[in-house]
């Protein structure tokens, strides 16, 4: 029987998955209210993407209390205007080897730099990373009680 070395099965775990895609392209769009109200009081939009995913078998590595492993996070300030951008920068070096398939979820919102409370109400990307990389992810964002 042979054995591997501790130090080669940790390498082994820790390999990337290597059918999984884990560069999304998200196309985030704000309608006429919105834009003009954020514009007008110099608010900001955040970009929030969490990486995770259900831990493989053999996974060594600690779980959340949703019993998931967490990849790393993504987080961008933009303008509110119509834009695309690419995400999934933060997987590269995470442990996407442990995990049966790594997934993502996207939140965009206001930034609260004038407001304390939110602003918009945007649609929401989450799933399984390689799946959604086969075609730009739409976001649409309006402005919250307009």
């Amino acid at each position: 029987m042979k054995f591997l070395s501790l130090s080669a099965l940790f390498a082994l775990l820790c390999l990337p998955a290597a059918a999984q895609e884990t560069r999304l392209t998200l196309h985030i769009s704000f309608d006429t209210a919105s834009t003009t109200a954020l514009q007008e009081r110099g608010e900001m939009v955040v970009v929030s993407v969490i990486y995770s995913g259900e831990p493989a078998i053999g996974n060594v590595l600690p779980l959340d209390e949703m019993g998931m492993l967490y990849l790393g996070a993504e987080s961008y300030t933009v303008w509110p205007l119509d834009q695309t951008i690419i995400i999934g920068n933060a997987l590269g070096a995470a442990p996407i080897g442990n995990v049966n398939e790594p997934l993502v979820n996207v939140n965009v919102y206001s930034a609260r730099l004038t407001d304390d409370n939110n602003l918009l109400g945007c649609g929401i990307v989450d799933g399984p990373t390689d799946a959604m990389s086969k075609s730009t992810q739409e976001i649409a964002c309006k402005l919250l009680g307009g």
